[in-house]
């Protein structure tokens, strides 16, 4: 870029002002202002960059800085950093800008999600100060509820086992007593004798297991369970018969029923109260407030707004997405049930045989259903649909109309006579 050449008056007054000023006594020499351009590069309210009537500022960009996190706000100070939020502040500026001449402000959806949100954020931002005056619980307060809920805290009995899984008590009393004697290999028992394929890869390990005997490779075996607590850690004993059979077990861990540690527990306390303590100071702060703006509510208007079932349109649109098919016919028969006169009633009525048939292939309730939309709907237009449907839904002939629950707001045509065989 070609630097700007200086009008020679220009740097005649320059060089005649440094001749002048070189020329005073030292006593009245006083320090040069700083260039213009010096002066900006360290004003905050020096422009960067014009959007339209909009300037960006240094301070633009400082205020924008404190809107991010702490842990991500060095990523922008860097040159490259500080180009990036420039860059940014710039693009969101041109899209507001253009957002504005289209009308999105005015939009009626787009007023209603702003004052939502404004209204959630001013209502967030009063009670969170409000609930800063909520003091957590101390810890003596929290040594009185370990206390006076010790039960909550205890923890059952349980033992950790393995077992050989035989096919008789003779084999049973066999392998018992080869367990026990000195030297005995527990894994080659199990690889030899056990009959459970389950865990006989890992040395019958059963896992640990309480009292009501909840085992993952036998089901409920508390009789077993109850056994291996009563022979202790280290223990083999048997042979216990359960419905699967006959076995031998060996106790590799038992732990009585206990109590846990105050320390172990503290946290949870401490944070189950204050939950509740929360709970409790915030409906004292809401009485408070209702009480000052004077709540008034005429409670027999509530009873009549609350009671208000809703539309048989409204109940026909819950139908088709119930669910399962069995759902989705609870759901259309209810809309029947509660507004059998509402024009969309002999969709919903249709829609009962339809899955009946098409879905489920019950052909029975099927047409059980289409004669009553039949008996109850004559004059419908789904009347023809209905008929062919109680004619044809046992054949393989395909309807020539389209389910009206593929559009709940489109009456299905009436059909036209479908393909022989």
């Amino acid at each position: 870029m070609r630097r700007a050449r200086v009008p020679s008056l220009t740097l005649l007054l320059l060089l005649v002002g440094a001749v002048s000023l070189s020329a005073a006594p030292a006593k009245k020499v006083t320090a040069a202002k700083k260039p213009a351009s010096v002066a900006a590069a360290n004003d905050s309210d020096a422009v960067l960059a014009r959007v339209g009537k909009e300037v960006i500022t240094r301070r633009t960009i400082a205020a924008r800085l404190l809107e991010i996190p702490d842990q991500y706000r060095s990523n922008y100070q860097t040159p490259e950093g500080r180009q990036q939020i420039l860059d940014r502040i710039i693009e969101e500026k041109v899209w507001l800008g253009d957002a504005a001449q289209n009308g999105v402000p005015d939009r009626p959806d787009v007023r209603r999600q702003l004052e939502s949100q404004r209204r959630d954020l001013l209502i967030r931002t009063w009670i969170n100060e409000l609930m800063a005056n909520n003091p957590p619980p101390s810890d003596s307060e929290a040594t009185v509820y370990y206390n006076e809920h010790a039960d909550e805290f205890r923890t059952p009995a349980n033992v950790h086992m393995r077992h050989i899984q035989l096919k008789s008590e003779a084999d049973g009393k066999k392998v018992l007593a080869l367990a026990r004697a000195k030297g005995a290999d527990w894994g080659k028992l199990v690889n030899t004798w056990s009959q459970d394929t389950t865990t006989k890869a890992n040395g019958g390990d059963l896992g640990t297991v309480t009292k009501d005997g909840g085992f993952v490779a036998l089901g409920a075996q508390p009789a077993l369970a109850e056994s291996a607590m009563a022979l202790g850690t280290g223990a083999i004993g048997g042979p216990y018969r359960t419905n699967k059979g006959w076995h031998v077990v060996k106790v590799d861990g038992y732990q009585a029923e206990a109590v846990r540690p105050f320390d172990q527990v503290k946290s949870f306390i401490v944070r189950q109260m204050s939950q509740q303590r929360s709970t409790s100071f915030y409906q004292e702060l809401l009485g408070k407030a209702k009480a000052n703006v004077k709540v008034v509510t005429d409670s027999a208007a509530v009873r009549g707004y609350v009671s208000t079932k809703k539309s048989a349109r409204d109940m026909f649109q819950d139908a088709q997405q119930a669910g399962s098919p069995q759902a989705r016919i609870e759901a259309y028969r209810r809309v029947v049930a509660e507004w059998p006169d509402a024009d969309i009633t002999p969709q919903a009525a249709f829609m009962v045989g339809f899955i009946h048939s098409e879905e489920l292939k019950d052909y029975d309730n099927a047409e059980k259903a289409f004669r009553e939309l039949l008996a109850k709907y004559p004059k419908s237009e789904l009347a023809a649909s209905a008929q062919w449907m109680v004619d044809h839904m046992r054949t393989e002939e395909a309807p020539s109309f389209s389910p009206v629950e593929a559009d709940s707001s489109v009456p299905a045509a009436a059909p036209g006579k479908g393909p022989k065989k």
